[in-house]
């Protein structure tokens, strides 16, 4: 049986797309320019050290005795995103112990039988909580306004 040979032609036009392609062209190479991601890079920074601020006053507060000392391994980390980094290799235990060993326990409680971090399991004790309730921080809402400006610059809003 022979199979029927197909062709077929559909043309589609889209207002808008070769000024939304350029657009978009530009912000790319605008966002390889220094003084985009000096831009950039300084929003969040200044989320990225709001979070770390609240992060080392929720540990303080949790009531997790080891949590305090893994806040001292809080980093912020300098990138075109809010980025901060617990953990680590550096000593925070009592008897040494690297942040990154401590940080699970800190945030989780005990998941075993041991319970060397003196609390009750949890879902999140210090890290989860700040994070959920930083995302409608005001430091949030600059980062997101400096995005925005980016993207109004290039006419993609």
């Amino acid at each position: 049986m022979p199979r029927a040979r197909t062709t077929g032609v559909a043309s589609v036009e889209l207002d808008g797309l070769t000024e939304t392609l350029r657009a978009v062209q530009s912000l790319s190479a605008d966002l390889e320019r220094p003084a985009a991601n000096s831009e950039l890079r300084g929003a969040a920074g200044v989320c990225a050290v709001g979070l770390a601020r609240k992060l080392a006053a929720a540990a303080a507060a949790s009531g997790v005795p080891v949590a305090p000392r893994v806040a001292r391994s809080i980093r912020v980390k300098r990138d075109r995103i809010p980025v901060v980094s617990i953990g680590g290799p550096r000593k925070v235990g009592r008897r040494g112990a690297a942040a990154g060993l401590l940080v699970w326990g800190s945030e989780q409680g005990p998941k075993g039988d041991v319970n060397h971090w003196g609390v009750a399991p949890s879902s999140g004790y210090w890290i989860k909580p700040t994070v959920d309730a930083f995302q409608a921080d005001e430091a949030v809402a600059e980062y997101r306004r400096a995005v925005y400006a980016v993207l109004r610059k290039h006419k993609l809003l």
